[in-house]
């Protein structure tokens, strides 16, 4: 049986506002499936541990996917002007799953706000819009129609994790945030960093079994670039070793 990857949803309202949904953009779970995992859709479920801990028993692996900006409170910062409005429910909920898996042997991927939750959940901060780090490039913050673009390059850490996956040392990815990493997690360890600025685009931890979590979207890119569906790859292939 392929290995089970769930996979964390967000909140949609309908037009008419009476009715909220929770869901997934189909290229995640055509990400995973396509890297061999049968993915799952985990619904918010706010900050129970017991629930939460269900969720991880019947999981073989996590990905933690993108979305809305993590609030600042998480990480014990006042709202500056430029963040935009945050999910408190599924903050959270994806806080507290992230710190339950970070205690187990779980294999984890994050994207994007993934990277975000996973970064804040172990103890580190975040930049709340590119303008506060001076230097930063505004094409991070690609608009809606450049979604899928690749819009600029990392240059993968030799080493790193990372590394071994892609099996590239630069990779041109895309670019729809306007957070990033601030002080890394204790623990942590910067794998790729953005080619002409310096931003950290993808970190991992070395004391876990696997967690990888990249700022771009692989899942957006996979079908044709074979080193964003080795992320996928990698994280079924941890997840059916811990299945076994």
């Amino acid at each position: 049986m392929r290995p089970r990857i769930g996979i964390t949803s967000w909140h949609h309202r309908d037009s008419d506002k009476l009715e909220r949904w929770e869901g997934i953009r189909d290229t995640y779970t055509g990400a995973v499936l396509a890297a061999g995992g049968l993915p799952f859709i985990l619904p918010i479920a706010g900050d129970d541990p017991e629930v939460i801990g269900g969720y991880l028993e019947q999981v073989n692996g996590l990905l933690f996917s993108g979305g809305e900006d993590v609030a600042p409170a998480c990480y014990g910062e006042a709202v500056d002007e430029r963040c935009q409005a945050p999910d408190d429910e599924r903050d959270l909920f994806e806080i507290l799953l992230a710190r339950m898996a970070l205690r187990r042997p779980i294999p984890v991927l994050g994207i994007c706000r993934g990277l975000q939750v996973l970064n804040v959940a172990a103890g580190g901060t975040l930049h709340q819009d590119l303008a506060c780090r001076p230097g930063t490039m505004a094409y991070h913050s690609a608009s809606g129609p450049d979604r899928r673009k690749l819009i600029h390059g990392v240059r993968v850490h030799s080493g790193s994790r990372l590394h071994a996956i892609m099996r590239v040392s630069e990779a041109m990815v895309t670019s729809t945030h306007h957070q990033f990493v601030k002080y890394l997690a204790p623990g942590f360890r910067i794998a790729a960093e953005s080619v002409e600025d310096g931003i950290v685009e993808a970190v991992e931890h070395p004391g876990h079994p696997f967690l990888v979590a990249v700022q771009w979207h692989p899942e957006r890119l996979y079908q044709d670039h074979p080193e964003h569906l080795a992320l996928f790859r990698a994280l079924v292939a941890a997840a059916a070793a811990v299945k076994r």
